[in-house]
């Protein structure tokens, strides 16, 4: 059989039922604040996040700015390697005019002191021989 419903049991009940209602406030507070201190960890990693962002356009730009300097040396020194080719080229030909010079310089020379020796033989034996 059941017990009889009375206002004790009545009060019993609704005082227990108000303890479990403030428990469960209690733990709804708790949750907000929790969640309350999420939103603001959230929050600051969004403002991490639009931070870094930034520092990375910044250095998307100067990786942008370093491939300009790349391309702009690269074609330096194509101009340069051109150039030393070129001159390469010219050093050569100097290079063969010098030694074409200096065979002909001792080639003059030596007839020139073939012909003085020539001259002074020629002088020696025709004052020799008259």
């Amino acid at each position: 059989m059941s017990s009889p419903v009375t206002l004790e049991t009545i009060a019993a009940s609704l005082e227990s039922i108000a303890q479990q209602v403030q428990a469960l406030d209690h733990k709804v507070t708790m949750l907000d604040q929790r969640v309350e201190a999420l939103d603001q960890r959230v929050e600051a990693l969004d403002r991490r996040v639009e931070a870094l962002d930034r520092r990375v356009e910044a250095l998307d730009h100067r990786v942008e700015a370093l491939e300009h300097r790349v391309e702009t040396l690269e074609h330096g020194v194509e101009a340069l390697d051109q150039k030393v080719t070129k001159l390469e080229a010219e050093q050569a030909k100097t290079n063969l005019i010098v030694e074409t010079y200096q065979k002909a310089s001792t080639q003059v020379v030596n007839l020139a002191f073939g012909l003085l020796a020539t001259a002074t033989i020629t002088v020696i034996v025709t004052s020799v021989f008259k």
